[in-house]
């Protein structure tokens, strides 16, 4: 059997994984991850901005990143804004200083729907910021460039695409989403 690996089944793959994931950790640690992200998004691309203004003006620094291979410098700042992103949402999540605690629905069948939903927007909201940050682009007026590094990809897969283009929409349906469960939880 031979298997063709394309980026459309990369972001499949990444969507199920996160998913899983959700289901693994509950809701209330899925809310915590999906508020890390946005945190995490704000920050990196701060850093990143940082970074370039900063790092990336030091002919020194430029011949240490030609050093390790890491490429032009829109590719370094783009390693750097997704090495933030992780390394944050990876620290609010498992050091976070505060709790996510909705009240459990008893329905089974509206905890594993709100369960699901958690784990798809979750994982939107991260694949996007990092599809725009390879882009080079920042978040605000991100815009696919003709030159830019996902181009090529976004061209030819329709999940790259569609998470590109309504990218507005996987920022915005998380948010709303958590102010939602906020106002209607009964504690």
């Amino acid at each position: 059997m031979s298997v063709n690996l394309s980026w459309d089944l990369f972001i499949l793959a990444f969507f199920g994984v996160v998913t899983a994931y959700s289901f693994i950790i509950g809701r209330d640690q899925t809310l915590k991850i999906i508020s890390g992200t946005y945190m995490g998004i704000l920050a990196s691309d701060a850093f990143g901005n940082l970074f370039a203004k900063y790092f990336l003006s030091s002919s020194a620094f430029v011949k240490l990143l030609k050093l390790f291979s890491i490429g032009n410098t829109e590719q370094a700042i783009a390693f750097f804004k997704i090495v933030a992103l992780v390394f944050i949402v990876v620290v609010v999540a498992v050091k976070g200083a505060y709790d996510f605690s909705v009240e459990a629905n008893t329905h089974l069948a509206v905890h594993f729907s709100v369960n699901l939903l958690l784990g798809i927007l979750s994982a939107g909201l991260m694949i996007s910021a990092m599809l725009i940050f390879i882009s080079g682009g920042s978040l605000i007026g991100a815009v696919i460039q003709p030159n830019s590094p996902i181009s090529e990809i976004y061209a030819q897969s329709r999940f790259i695409r569609f998470m590109v283009d309504y990218r507005d929409l996987w920022f915005l349906v998380p948010a709303v989403v958590l102010l939602f469960m906020s106002i209607t939880s009964r504690k």
